[in-house]
């Protein structure tokens, strides 16, 4: 059963016109992988809906004519710990069972934190501080997530977006220099709008970034959490 806590923030979204769906695999003892199909209940509304089949009929969406080539995206997933696998597996069959049927552009939500007065969706990222002589220290953002972060400050009302960076010495130790976070509000006013390439992005090719002053960064700590 979806946590009750789901529902309340579902029924934040629903009030945007965000509809949101609480989804579980279907798959017969002796069957294949390949035989698995998706069931769903709808969140956010005040009775209690059965399970349908997913993703059946979604308003607003185009139906996709010709077949979905899922495979022509090369993803090193080497770096997934065994014990991730059938979770990262379970979301990436969920996003191609909806991309056979509809043609949508999908973006993951890393969080969602219930604040004192606003709902904040979550985008997390690793990263090492970069150096601009004209900019100073900087985090970047690469542009999809920029506007999946504007797409919800778009909606306002009780919804706010925070961005946040575990910020690390290098790459290769990953060692954890300071959890920071900034509103979208901060994030949109400081941001360098100078467009500058960034690395290699999921489909393969080079991703636009935003930078963000590290400056503008709060440290995210038990006393920030409380305050939002």
């Amino acid at each position: 059963m979806p946590p009750f806590g789901l529902h309340t923030i579902c029924a934040t979204f629903r009030q945007l016109g965000i509809e949101s769906y609480f989804c579980v695999p279907s798959l017969a003892a002796d069957a294949e992988v390949r035989d698995m199909t998706w069931k769903a209940k709808a969140l956010g509304i005040p009775w209690d809906e059965p399970y349908r089949d997913f993703p059946g009929e979604l308003a607003g969406f185009e139906c996709r004519e010709r077949r979905y080539n899922f495979l022509r995206n090369q993803t090193d997933t080497s770096m997934i710990a065994d014990e991730y696998v059938a979770e990262e597996f379970s979301k990436e069959h969920l996003r191609v069972s909806l991309s056979n049927h509809y043609l949508a552009e999908i973006s993951d939500l890393d969080g969602v934190f219930w604040g004192q007065q606003y709902t904040y969706p979550l985008e997390i990222k690793e990263k090492t501080c970069a150096h601009d002589p004209r900019l100073g220290e900087y985090f970047g953002l690469d542009l999809g997530p920029f506007v999946k972060l504007a797409y919800y400050a778009a909606k306002r009302g009780n919804l706010h977006s925070l961005f946040i960076v575990r910020e690390i010495a290098d790459p290769q130790s990953r060692e954890l220099v300071a959890w920071r976070y900034i509103t979208f509000d901060r994030l949109a006013q400081f941001a360098s709008w100078i467009q500058q390439s960034g690395g290699q992005g999921m489909s393969g090719g080079s991703s636009a970034v935003v930078r963000i002053p590290k400056s503008e960064f709060s440290v995210l700590d038990r006393e920030a959490l409380s305050r939002l």
